[in-house]
């Protein structure tokens, strides 16, 4: 069982990555202003919310929506609990460091992995395996986050024809960091 979950984990993190392969929350690590320090930071926040997420929509998938045929409603349902958790989050770095997220609490509320990492977790079949897949993905998108910043950064030192700079340029790399991902499959 734990060697399934950590190969579950693991294939949320490179395999299946929320960000190159399902194109989940691209616009941060498109953006390309969140660099080193900041995009691992920024990246560990979407994980911690995509965890927290899943850990609360899962049970309420299988204990409320399901039984009571009430499964249209899971998008808008999973919407309002990562709403909650981001603002809750939110509270507590405030109040731990003094800190609040500021510009990116949109990026973070509004972010597609965040949504795509709750309906992918509640599907599971059980609660730990869709923490793990959960885990996986927020890591993965940890890492995606931090692997862009290296190459926006490595881009902006290079000469870039005028007409590539800017979104056209991290389209191509994330499409050539996207195919290297493929390898692993």
């Amino acid at each position: 069982m734990f060697k399934f979950l950590l190969v579950a984990m693991l294939g949320g993190m490179i395999i299946n990555n929320y960000a190159f392969e399902n194109l989940l929350g691209i616009c941060p690590i498109l953006g390309g202003r969140a660099v080193g320090k900041k995009a691992v930071v920024t990246g560990a926040f979407i994980a911690g919310v995509m965890l927290v997420t899943t850990a609360i929509c899962w049970p309420i998938r299988y204990f409320f929506l399901t039984p009571n045929s009430l499964m249209y409603l899971e998008p808008v349902v999973y919407v309002i609990v990562a709403l909650d958790v981001t603002v809750i989050l939110d509270l507590c770095v405030k109040a731990a460091f003094k800190e609040s997220l500021g510009l990116y609490f949109p990026v973070i509320v509004l972010n597609g992995a965040v949504l795509g990492a709750a309906l992918l977790g509640a599907g599971c079949e059980t609660y730990l395996e869709s923490l793990f897949v959960t885990l996986g993905g927020g890591l993965g998108y940890m890492l995606a986050m931090f692997i862009f910043s290296g190459v926006s950064s490595r881009i902006q030192q290079k000469y870039v024809p005028e007409a590539f700079r800017g979104l056209p340029a991290n389209v191509l790399a994330a499409a050539i960091v996207s195919m290297a991902l493929v390898a692993f499959k």
